[in-house]
């Protein structure tokens, strides 16, 4: 009382004095003190109450003084707080959580109880489409009061739901905390422990996960502190590693796995860069192509992991002789590309190249091995030889298939006449394809092997030939090489065998009984691990017996891996087919192999007949080629034989058959007809005249 009237005076807990209220809201403290319990309860101590004031709930702390002597109260205390829609609003803005309270009995099916002592229970998280939704409901004076506290799901990704899951559940922790903190309100204070408390959440709500000095209360405030900290340290954690392997994934992507060169990837983004300093700088820029000899060859021999092994070292000795300014990238198998920028002088770039080039003179040492690679190198300069990137790399790999092209281990600038050049063979390969499609373009003619013995025909080889509607009759020597390249050799090799052996099964059904048919595959042909069983089905099919067929095969598919040619002629040996080296003398063979492949007959190249008789280098080595057969037991074929003074030399004891416009030139199936029932042809004993199914396509 002062002055007569009543006045009263309020501090919150963060205030050390007493201020005098001018205006107090006696809703809610009554100037009366109404009982709202057994006051018999104050004996034992002080007493909290929780009330309902519109959406707001208010919490009071009750405490009596008591006369010990006749036990009546002498005077009452109470402390009154309001928890309104501004203190959950900062809740839930500093947790980014909305928590709330509230008196709506929708929270009552999934609300978990706390009880008189505060413990906290196990708390159940409604999950919708949208929301997370928690409630703990506890009993006020005028009814059950609900804490809620939702989440909104949008936003949250995978990598972070546990994460999140836990923050949802600290938050609930946090308002049970606070909570719990009002029961002790009048015993201790709590502002230091829970200001510490909402910094070590406002850290994480903005991603600072540095370690925070810990609550140092010895109660479920401390527990809770240390468990944010633990939080913070495995969320840490977490972000480190998904960034480190960001990071690895960034530079998975731009470089090659195998040398850590730059990619295809990584090479275009930094040439595309350099022309743009080019274009806007006035100068000019190399794009160089680089791709390794023979490198399948080395792979499919020695195994993947010495070709790997090899790439590596190719990869570091072209990277430590380079310099700084340029760029260089593995783009795939053995394909290598250098940029090299800001060019004074095209004679830079032939330093560069060269100095690459001689990189090789030196083998490599790949697990023990020594071996010797070369490489083929191709160039496009801009502005010359294209203006955009697409267009540069394009030339300088047609630059590099020229060097290939040349004799290999060379390297050739791109012109207008190569992209001419691959223009024209663009278009020719286009009008094989559609060659093979027709169906009616290709043909094969035979050209007869007279025994010599006999002067007859006995046997035959099938030589193919190309008539386009758009080129005209293309000689087997421009569109073979054509076919090997791009693979189409294949498919034309199987016609070839197909048709080869029909006819040669139609010539035995008309009584032309010849000792067999001469057949050239191509070196890819042979590479192909189903050329057996390619040749299997189409004796099968024609009905011809494998000791009617000859293959003839060259010295360079032997020279590129021996111990595999042996081993590939062994295998059609062993089916009875024979095996003729088709212009012996011209390729590579080492005569030591000689008596190791598995052959039957030896050619004698047109090349070395065209000197007969009066050449004596000639005549050397088609006596050496005769006597190394008559050696081995093989037999021998001399072809291109056009004069009479040929046959005559070739005739007396050099070689077994002969072939050439001497005789006849190629012929088709009718014409060899004809010629051999002209010209007779040499008996063969066992041999009969026997049905056959398979037939020429357009019989």
């Amino acid at each position: 009382m002062r002055g007569g009237q009543q006045k009263i005076y309020s501090r919150r807990e963060n205030q050390s004095d007493f201020g005098l209220i001018l205006n107090p809201d006696l809703s809610l403290l009554k100037m009366h003190h109404v009982d709202e319990y057994d006051p018999r309860q104050l004996m034992k101590g002080s007493i909290i109450t929780y009330h309902r004031r519109g959406d707001s709930l208010v919490i009071k702390a009750h405490q009596s003084l008591f006369d010990h002597k006749n036990g009546s109260a002498t005077a009452h205390i109470e402390f009154s707080d309001v928890l309104g829609q501004d203190f959950f609003t900062r809740i839930s803005r500093d947790l980014d959580v909305q928590v709330a309270v509230s008196f709506d009995e929708r929270y009552a099916p999934f609300s978990v109880a706390l009880d008189n002592e505060g413990k906290f229970p196990p708390i159940h998280a409604v999950e919708s489409a949208d929301e997370y939704l928690a409630a703990l409901k506890h009993l006020s004076l005028d009814g059950p009061v609900y804490f809620a506290a939702r989440l909104d799901r949008a936003g949250l990704n995978s990598a972070l739901d546990t994460n999140r899951r836990q923050l949802l559940v600290l938050l609930i922790l946090v308002a049970v905390t606070i909570w719990l903190g009002m029961r002790y309100l009048i015993q201790q204070g709590l502002a230091r422990p829970l200001s510490v408390l909402m910094k070590q959440i406002s850290k994480i709500e903005h991603q600072d996960y540095s370690p925070s000095q810990d609550v140092a209360t010895g109660d479920e405030l401390e527990a809770i502190s240390v468990n944010i900290n633990r939080l913070a340290a495995t969320i840490q954690e977490r972000e480190t590693s998904l960034e480190t392997a960001r990071h690895e994934q960034e530079f998975l992507s731009n470089h090659d796995t195998l040398t850590t060169l730059p990619n295809r990837r990584m090479f275009a983004h930094r040439l595309q860069h350099a022309l743009s300093l080019a274009q806007r700088n006035r100068t000019e820029l190399a794009v160089v192509f680089i791709d390794l000899d023979q490198f399948k060859v080395t792979n499919d021999t020695l195994g993947h992991d010495v070709g790997d092994e090899l790439l590596k070292q190719v990869s570091g000795r072209l990277a430590a002789n380079l310099r700084e300014t340029d760029t260089l990238a593995r783009i795939g198998g053995d394909e290598f590309n250098i940029l090299i920028e800001d060019i004074k002088n095209p004679a830079e770039v032939d330093t560069v190249v060269a100095k690459c080039l001689a990189l090789f003179s030196e083998c490599f040492v790949c697990y023990g091995r020594e071996l010797n690679i070369t490489t083929s190198i191709g160039i496009a300069l801009y502005p010359k030889d294209g203006m955009d990137s697409v267009t540069l790399t394009k030339n300088a790999d047609l630059a590099m298939y020229k060097a290939k092209a040349s004799g290999r281990n060379q390297y050739k600038f791109f012109s207008e006449e190569l992209f001419a050049h691959v223009r024209e063979r663009a278009e020719m390969t286009q009008a094989l394809k559609s060659a093979l499609s027709a169906g009616n373009q290709l043909a094969l003619v035979y050209q007869p092997k007279i025994d010599v013995a006999t002067t007859k025909i006995d046997a035959i080889e099938a030589l193919i030939r190309w008539h386009s509607p758009l080129y005209g009759d293309v000689p087997p020597a421009k569109f073979i090489p054509l076919a090997e390249e791009t693979g189409l050799i294949i498919p034309i090799g199987e016609w070839v065998l197909e048709r080869g052996s029909a006819d040669f099964a139609r010539l035995q059904c008309e009584g032309i009984a010849l000792d067999h048919i001469s057949l050239n595959v191509s070196n890819v042909q042979l590479q192909q691990h189903d050329m057996l069983q390619t040749l299997r089905r189409v004796l099968e099919q024609s009905g011809v017996e494998a000791g009617r067929i000859e293959l003839e095969i060259t010295e360079s598919y032997i020279a590129t891996n021996v111990e595999h040619a042996i081993q590939t002629l062994r295998d059609f040996r062993s089916m009875g087919v024979r095996l003729a080296i088709d212009d012996f003398g011209t390729g590579y063979s080492s005569m030591s192999y000689l008596q190791k492949l598995p052959v039957t007959r030896l050619k004698i190249d047109k090349s070395f007949v065209d000197g007969l008789p009066n050449n004596k280098d000639s005549v050397s080595i088609a006596g050496a080629i005769s006597s190394l057969a008559k050696h081995f037991g093989l037999a021998v074929t001399a072809e291109g034989v056009e004069h009479e003074d040929q046959y005559k030399f070739l005739a007396d004891g050099q070689c077994n058959e002969i072939q050439g416009y001497f005789f006849s030139k190629p012929l088709t199936y009718d014409e060899l007809v004809h010629y051999c029932r002209f010209n007779g042809f040499k008996a063969n004993s066992g041999i009969g005249a026997k049905i056959i199914a398979f037939q020429r396509a357009d019989s």
